[in-house]
C-alpha cells in the first residue's frame, strides 16, 4: 500500500496540473438589424429613402484581425445583398471591436421598369457593384453583442459594371448578434 501510494501521487498531480480543454471560441455570428435605413442616388432616381431590416454574418477565427462577412437587407422598394465582404479588425478580440469591409453587392428591385416608364430604381432590375462598411461590435457577454454598421454602397445604373452611369445606396443598421 505505501509503494503504491507515490505512485497514486504523481498521477493526481498530472490529473490536476494537465491543461484544461475549454470550449472553442464562437467563430460564426449572426446579427438581426431590425432598425435600418437607406438613401438611394442616382441620374435616373434622383433621390429615394426608406426604412430597411438586415441580417448579418460574419466568421472569424479568435485573435485573428480578418475576418470574412456579409449581409441580406431588404425593404419595400429593394433587396441587396452583399455574399462576402472581407472585414479588417484592428483590435482583435475585445469587447468594443471596429471594423473595416470591403465586398462586392448586389441590388434588385422588387418591381421591374416599365420600357416606357421606368421606375424609380432605374432600367435595371439587377445591378453590381462595390461595397465599402465599417461598423463596430460590441460584447454582452459570451455569446451575445450589440452591433452598429454603415454601408456605402456603388452600382452601375446600366447593364455595364464599369459604366459612368452610377447609383450609390447608403445605409445604416443597428441590430443585436449572437455567436454560434
Amino acid at each position: 500500500m505505501f509503494r503504491s501510494a507515490p505512485l497514486l501521487a504523481c498521477c493526481a498531480a498530472v490529473l490536476f496540473a494537465a491543461p484544461a480543454f475549454a470550449e472553442p471560441p464562437r467563430s460564426l455570428g449572426i446579427t438581426v438589424a431590425p432598425l435600418g435605413a437607406y438613401v438611394l442616388k442616382g441620374e435616373e432616381v434622383g433621390r429615394t429613402m426608406g426604412y430597411s431590416a438586415g441580417l448579418g454574418w460574419a466568421y472569424r477565427k479568435a485573435g485573428a484581425v480578418l475576418e470574412v462577412g456579409g449581409h441580406l437587407a431588404s425593404s419595400r422598394l429593394l433587396t441587396e445583398v452583399t455574399p462576402m465582404s472581407v472585414r479588417f479588425v484592428p483590435l482583435g478580440d475585445t469587447r468594443v471591436r471596429p471594423f473595416l469591409g470591403l465586398g462586392a453587392s448586389l441590388l434588385m428591385a422588387h418591381t421591374r421598369p416599365q420600357p416606357v416608364a421606368p421606375d424609380a430604381l432605374g432600367s435595371r432590375v439587377l445591378q453590381v457593384g462595390l461595397e465599402f462598411s465599417g461598423g463596430v461590435g460590441l460584447e454582452l457577454g459570451h455569446e451575445l453583442f450589440l452591433s452598429a454598421e454603415a454601408r456605402y454602397q456603388n452600382f452601375a445604373a446600366d447593364g455595364d459594371p464599369f459604366s459612368g452611369d452610377r447609383q450609390t445606396l447608403t445605409s445604416l443598421f443597428l441590430g443585436m448578434g449572437m455567436r454560434l
